[in-house]
């Protein structure tokens, strides 16, 4: 019984699949489960390998394995850049790591990361690796060309290509497909409108959403147990309180005649989003990030259009206003001649709209470069106030008869150490000048007037 399962879970590492799922954190356990679970943690080596299209997507899986795993289980580490991890994989054995191909393969080239442990390949999600330029691709060929030929490799795309099938072609051998059923239904089309977010601030746009609708009622719908947490505690602020308020947080389930139906993480599948639209919203609204964005137009098949905050609208507004209220002030102070005889030969071929607008095209231009030439220019050196008894130049020198000085006297208490050619100047400087030439003018400390010519 041993030995079959052993020949069983040696059959698994070596298969190779090929998954097409939503662009979605919602999709993380439908191929990551496996790999983790026939992690070895005596071994002590890196066994399972994502390779990710940027250090975003690797942070969101370490998060999404972070909550299907627990604090006491697998971490999967993102490799956020390669100078940070090499410190990270010197201290502790790292069982899981993920990160995209550059960053991978400067760890590989370092002797940081052993590809000879590695169980377990995975690419999340090829289309986006495949497409995000020739360095990223070539250092993708260059890891899975040192993947041992035993290891699992899994292939997660959103979408079936021709770059996709040719890697899976070159690199994946005798692969077998796995497709999400809802992609290939033939449903009705739906209607949704989005906001663009990013990984941490759709709390935020799910607030500033709430004050745009101000929905009588609404159902959020969110895909985990910490989107739901999340969630609350938002809700729990703005003052709507659990059960007796018309805004809830469900998995799914939606009221009939619910007035916004919005989706916090974006749906995965068609079945989700029909379910949201066989309420009869007003408003059908999801929060995405860029690259869901591809799969939410894939799933709905009809008019996917953005949701524009009020925020951001009058942002845009206030500052179109200044600018016509600039050039109106300019127009009440009368038009230059000169500007007007330099524009009317532009009349014959273009209409004074098209001319007014291509002028304030220039002006935002130059107002930016200048904006950028202002933030470019070095600030100024802060003063210092120079140190007590610091000399700078020939002014700064202490005149005779100063303290610590003595005009033909003993040395002063600052004096000590000092030469006599400083201090007592009516002595002469030390050793014998007798070959130095007389000095003309008039001598030190004497009667600086000329002699009288009466006298001989």
């Amino acid at each position: 019984m041993d030995t079959e399962e052993r020949d069983e879970r040696g059959s698994g590492r070596s298969q190779n699949v090929v998954h097409t799922l939503p662009r979605s954190m919602a999709s993380v356990s439908g191929f990551l489960t496996g790999p983790l679970e026939r992690l070895d943690p005596v071994a002590g080596a890196t066994q399972v390998l994502v390779i990710t299209a940027d250090p975003e997507t690797a942070v969101a899986l370490a998060e999404a394995v972070l909550r299907m795993t627990g604090p006491a289980g697998i971490e999967l580490i993102p490799v956020t850049s390669a100078k940070r991890a090499r410190r990270l994989f010197a201290e502790r054995p790292v069982l899981a790591a993920a990160g995209s191909p550059t960053d991978i393969s400067d760890l590989v080239k370092g002797s940081q990361l052993k590809l000879d442990s590695i169980k377990s390949v995975v690419l999340a999600w090829a289309d986006e690796i495949l497409s995000s330029g020739e360095e990223e691709v070539a250092a993708l060929e260059a890891v899975m060309s040192e993947i041992p030929k035993d290891a699992a490799r899994i292939v997660v795309t959103s979408r079936n290509e021709g770059r996709v099938n040719a890697f899976a072609e070159r690199y994946l051998r005798r692969a077998h497909r796995e497709a999400a059923p809802d992609l290939d239904e033939n449903a009705a089309p739906v209607s949704i409108q989005y906001v663009i977010v990013s990984r941490g601030t759709r709390a935020n746009a799910l607030r500033r959403l709430l004050d745009d609708l101000d929905p009588p009622s609404a159902a959020i719908i969110v895909s985990s147990d910490e989107s739901e947490r999340e969630v609350d505690g938002l809700l729990r602020t703005l003052g709507y309180h659990g059960g007796s308020s018309a805004i809830r947080v469900t998995r799914g389930e939606i009221a009939p005649s619910t007035y916004a139906v919005i989706y916090f993480d974006a749906p995965a599948d068609r079945a989700s989003l029909a379910a949201g639209s066989a309420a009869s919203p007003v408003a059908l609204v999801s929060l995405a990030d860029s690259h869901e964005l591809a799969t939410l137009k894939r799933i709905a098949g009809g008019d996917v259009r953005p949701f524009t905050l009020t925020s951001a609208a009058n942002a845009a507004r206030s500052r179109e206003a200044a600018m016509r209220r600039e050039l109106q002030s300019v127009l009440d102070s009368g038009l230059a001649s000169r500007e007007v005889l330099s524009l009317e030969p532009l009349l014959e071929r273009h209409d004074g709209i098209e001319i007014a607008a291509a002028a304030l095209r220039l002006l935002e231009k130059e107002r930016t470069l200048r904006k950028a030439q202002e933030e470019a220019r070095p600030a100024p050196r802060p003063f210092t106030a120079p140190r007590e008894g610091f000399r700078e130049g020939p002014r700064d020198k202490p005149r005779e008869g100063a303290r610590g000085f003595s005009r033909g006297g003993d040395r002063g208490a600052g004096d000590r150490g000092r030469g006599d050619r400083e201090v007592r100047r009516d002595k002469g400087p030390r050793g014998d000048h007798s070959d130095r030439p007389p000095r003309r003018g008039p001598p030190r400390g004497g009667d600086s007037r000329p002699p009288r010519r009466d006298r001989p």
